[in-house]
């Protein structure tokens, strides 16, 4: 019904292309491969920074371009960057002033670093602590910050994305003031089992973000199909002609896609690019 039409597919990461080792599987790296020699581009798509996602990209066996950030910037394959939508120095000192207030603590994504501080290691230290392992990144692209000081300062740096640390309650409650403020993106995020808040300026999402690429290589959305299996991934769902959700998916997030595919750990994926695309 749809294999004809598709040209693009978007995949999110986790819990999506990645199985629960936070390893791209052979199945899954056959059928982006094969799409690929049969004209479809591939766009991985994520809020992990560029950095963390480019060895899944390699892992993959290469793909044609990258969303990163929840949809705050996208890359080619050759590194260049194409679309760009960070938060504002206004944006960043209104998040610092909220995250003060409600004693909760941010990282920022930026163009080649992640800056983070000690909530978020908090944050990392319970992860290995219940999970035995660290959280699969590369901790030598991030840089701590210590200081409310330094936090201000870079207000005035790019920052594409910020994700942020703290008891439940403050996030909860932070995250209500943050949304009635009307100036941002805001989706609860579990990791490893641990809720934090992903945050982006108003109108940047995996959705946006798609349609844009979409429009730049010339295809319609009907011309596109994403895989995606969280909070962050709906709208990207919602944007796409073919919306497919992962089966570990939340019910809300099966509800509003087109179809659901097996799980991550049973190459959905893979089955979804071999009944829609090939």
């Amino acid at each position: 019904m749809y294999h004809s039409n598709i040209k693009l597919i978007a995949l999110d990461l986790d819990g999506t292309l990645l199985g629960s080792d936070s390893l791209v599987h052979e199945s899954e790296r056959q059928a982006l491969q094969q799409a690929r020699q049969n004209g479809v581009s591939i766009v991985l798509c994520t809020g992990r920074s560029v950095h963390d996602s480019l060895p899944h990209a390699q892992a993959a066996g290469g793909v044609d371009w990258i969303i990163t950030e929840n949809g705050a910037r996208i890359t080619s394959s050759d590194g260049e960057t194409i679309y760009r939508h960070p938060l504002s120095v206004q944006h960043l000192k209104l998040l610092l002033e909220l995250c003060e207030v409600h004693h909760v603590e941010p990282s920022f994504y930026g163009e080649s670093c992640v800056w983070y501080g000690e909530q978020c290691r908090a944050f990392f230290d319970e992860i290995y602590r219940t999970t035995g392992r660290m959280p699969p990144i590369d901790m030598g692209n991030y840089r701590y910050i210590e200081t409310r000081e330094q936090w201000h300062m870079l207000a005035e740096k790019t920052v594409y994305k910020s994700i942020v640390y703290g008891d439940i309650a403050d996030l909860d409650s932070w995250m209500q003031d943050m949304q009635e403020t009307g100036a941002f993106e805001s989706e609860p995020s579990i990791f490893c089992g641990l809720k934090n808040i992903e945050i982006n300026a108003k109108g940047t999402n995996k959705g946006t973000a798609l349609l844009y690429l979409a429009e730049h290589l010339g295809l319609t959305r009907k011309q596109v199909m994403a895989c995606g299996d969280s909070d962050n991934d709906r709208k990207m769902l919602q944007a796409a002609g073919l919306g497919v959700a992962m089966r570990n998916a939340p019910a809300h997030i099966q509800n509003i896609a087109n179809v659901v595919t097996d799980t991550n750990e049973l190459h959905g994926v893979a089955k979804a690019i071999q009944n829609y695309v090939l």
